[in-house]
């Protein structure tokens, strides 16, 4: 009986079924297994809410009306951020929310992944004449950095780098003033949360077209103050971009 059996065995049968089994894709979000192209299933992929197609390029969550030329909100109009363009996947709520919280702080290091591949999804969006020449991640304070063990904005950063074939660096922009939690505090205390908080390597960024990195943009001021930094350091033109936007 066992001779029979070991003259019908297949050892590539047998490989080819093993492989099958360890290889299944699995979604990382719900654990089921999925064949869409992405790495998350269908299912999860509906569950992030899409940006609207009339949102403000600046600001990102303002909608415009459809005679607007400019494409900006009226806030933008009368106060305008100094970045050139802000490009995100979708709304800072529902699963994209969760998924980035995860990441930060709750040690789901695995949505890594699933975010970069947002976040370069997200960079096809640039046009050729804005494409950038060095990509520059929001820099963490040291102290927050060894707390949190990583730099989420250097993760998205070198993942759109390496997909647009660009230059990366996380030495160009230095944050050297440790800052209070944005998420603590309102939008004006923000702002002056945020000054003087960066300094820049103007020998990295000098005549440069740069894409700042951050997972989230709420008010801006943080982007704002890097952006500042960044121009007064000799940077030609900045655009931003991130995971996600709240809605309001």
């Amino acid at each position: 009986m066992i001779s029979g059996l070991l003259a019908n065995f297949s050892p590539s049968a047998a490989f080819d079924l093993f492989r099958s089994i360890f290889a299944e894709k699995r979604c990382p979000v719900c654990r089921a297994p999925h064949a869409a192209a992405s790495l998350i299933c269908e299912e999860c992929s509906g569950d992030i809410l899409e940006k609207a197609d009339n949102s403000c390029i600046l600001c990102g969550i303002n909608i415009f009306t459809t005679e607007n030329k400019k494409r900006l909100c009226a806030d933008c109009i009368e106060d305008s951020p100094l970045h050139k363009r802000l490009y995100y996947y979708g709304p800072y709520d529902g699963l994209l929310r969760r998924l980035i919280l995860d990441w930060k702080f709750g040690n789901s290091f695995g949505y890594g992944s699933v975010l970069s591949q947002l976040a370069v999804v997200t960079a096809q969006e640039i046009p050729k004449e804005s494409h950038p020449d060095i990509i520059i991640p929001v820099p963490l304070h040291p102290s927050r950095l060894r707390k949190r063990g990583f730099n989420q904005s250097i993760v998205l950063g070198k993942s759109i780098a390496k997909a647009l074939g660009t230059k990366f660096s996380d030495r160009a922009l230095v944050r050297v003033r440790k800052t209070t939690p944005q998420t603590e505090l309102s939008k004006n205390e923000r702002a002056e949360n945020m000054a003087k908080a960066f300094i820049a390597d103007s020998s990295i960024i000098a005549d440069k077209k740069i894409l700042l990195i951050d997972d989230v943009y709420t008010t801006g001021a943080t982007s704002r103050e890097c952006t500042r930094t960044l121009y007064k350091a000799g940077a030609q033109r900045i655009e931003v971009l991130v995971l996600a936007k709240p809605l309001i």
